[in-house]
């Protein structure tokens, strides 16, 4: 698997969980404060703990995946460059051929 299909495979898994993560925690936390297991103070305390769990891991994951693309970014802008370069040395040899023939 190639580091960008690994990127897209997170991309969809971060977006999954930020869509069931809240759902289910709201649902849980409801349940939980409604037939007196914990009160509101203890779900407002485990809330915070996994927002900010999931905030840490998403930081670092975001700097891993700017750091891939950047590195991406760098070898294309290298190739294109490359490829300019022949394109010179193919236009001053057609330019050349065409004073040669003339």
């Amino acid at each position: 698997m190639t580091p960008e299909e690994k990127i897209n495979k997170q991309v969809d898994r971060w977006d999954l969980y930020a869509k069931l993560a809240p759902t289910c925690f709201l649902a849980a936390a409801t349940l939980l404060i409604s037939t007196g297991v914990i009160d509101f103070k203890m779900a407002f305390y485990v809330g915070i703990g996994i927002f900010a769990g999931t905030a840490v891991t998403w930081w670092f994951w975001t700097i891993y995946t700017i750091k891939h693309l950047v590195k991406t970014l760098n070898r294309a802008t290298k190739n294109l460059e490359n490829v300019r370069g022949e394109f010179v040395l193919i236009a001053d040899d057609i330019k050349e051929y065409k004073r040669d023939t003339e």
